[in-house]
């Protein structure tokens, strides 16, 4: 039997056990993509998900030994080989792996290379010879899955329409941790307090959020607290001091997952993104659904890509022009107060029914592939 790349893949066998996954690449077990991809497979196929995590070995070549032989090792008894988001530079290699053992290769694209260095981080020059070589990567991880993962239509279908790929592209939602469930309740208070918390990546557009509290001025009382760190925090901290808003801005530390969800149910308004790049323009971040599976206002730039989340969300999501301040600081004034929003205790199921959509679509393409055991 082959799979859509023209490789064989195991058939499937009477009395065989369940399916057998190695999830290869994993960089962290505890990240929301990777949980709920392992969470998936072992509860709606009864799939028995082996991980195999990147080796944390002192020395690159040690490291890259031990990569091999636990991709070598674990793809002898599996049916699938999943290759986790963060690691696309070993699509090539996985794929050998997975051919020579009859396996199918399932590839989350999720975190891209070129899109990461070149658009998010900045740290590479687009005419680079390295920004080529991501780039060169990235196709090459395409070309090797038997399916590919991605979390938007948009991001889906730019893929299609750069690499044309046999293999068939899957957007498969972010949605929310189960933490970001609760919907806590929101002390009352007087001033807007909005929630920035990320990496101030250009992604997320932190300059022009700094440009729209100038531009509400005195028009309301707006607090914003701005959790986590980067390259770019000093940067904006003195942008901050720059525009004298320092009384209407705390920065803070990185905290742990577990410790958001205390910050948004303090905050009014969770922000999104509003970088320029094309991932920001089809990408649903994860604090765009954790602010609203807790039940509070999400303000983010414009995409098509929120069109789903948009009719689970309501009134709680609201979408400001790309590239504008001016957008995001009337949105800013017009957002009601977390405990004066009517905020339905909904939302957040009928988010995951989104998600679940997708992960439906997942299933089905993942059968077709026609893997020694793939069922539902």
């Amino acid at each position: 039997m082959s799979g859509p790349s023209g490789r064989p893949t195991r058939a499937p066998r009477p009395g065989a056990g369940p399916l057998r996954v190695l999830q290869y690449g994993v960089h962290d077990t505890g990240y929301p993509r990777n949980v709920r991809v392992r969470a998936h497979l072992e509860g709606r196929l009864g799939a028995s998900v082996v991980v195999a995590p990147r080796s944390r070995a002192a020395g690159r070549l040690r490291r890259a030994i031990e990569d091999v032989r636990s991709l070598v090792r674990g793809a002898r008894r599996a049916d699938v080989v999943l290759l986790s988001e963060f690691r696309l530079s070993h699509a090539p290699l996985a794929w050998l792996v997975a051919r020579l053992q009859g396996a199918a290769l399932v590839v989350d694209g999720f975190v891209g290379l070129h899109e990461t260095a070149v658009d998010d981080w900045r740290r590479v020059s687009p005419a680079s010879p390295a920004a080529l070589r991501f780039r060169v990567l990235d196709a090459a991880a395409v070309r090797c899955a038997d399916l590919y993962l991605i979390d938007t239509e948009p991001r889906a279908a730019e893929i299609v329409r750069r690499h044309g790929p046999s293999a068939t592209v899957v957007p498969l939602a972010v949605g929310a941790p189960t933490w970001a469930t609760r919907q806590p309740p929101a002390p009352p208070h007087d001033a807007l307090r909005v929630l920035y918390y990320g990496g101030y990546i250009p992604l997320h557009g932190v300059d022009l959020v700094v440009d729209a509290l100038t531009l509400i001025g005195t028009r309301r009382r707006v607090e914003v607290v701005l959790v986590g760190d980067g390259p770019a925090r000093r940067a904006v901290e003195a942008r901050v001091r720059r525009a004298g808003l320092g009384d209407r801005c705390t920065f803070v530390d990185a905290v742990p997952e577990g410790e958001l969800l205390a910050h948004i149910a303090r905050a009014d308004v969770v922000l999104g993104v509003f970088g320029s790049s094309a991932k920001a323009r089809g990408v649903v971040a994860n604090k765009v659904w954790q602010g609203l599976a807790c039940g509070r206002t999400v303000v983010t730039q414009r995409s098509s890509a929120l069109d789903d989340v948009r009719c689970a969300a309501g009134g709680l999501l609201v979408q400001t022009e790309p590239a504008s301040a001016s957008s995001i600081a009337d949105a800013l004034v017009g957002a009601p107060l977390a405990h004066q929003a009517e905020s339905p205790r909904d939302v957040a199921e009928r988010l995951e029914s989104v998600v679940q959509r997708s992960y439906d679509r997942f299933t089905d393409h993942l059968s077709a592939l026609g893997p020694r055991r793939v069922h539902s």
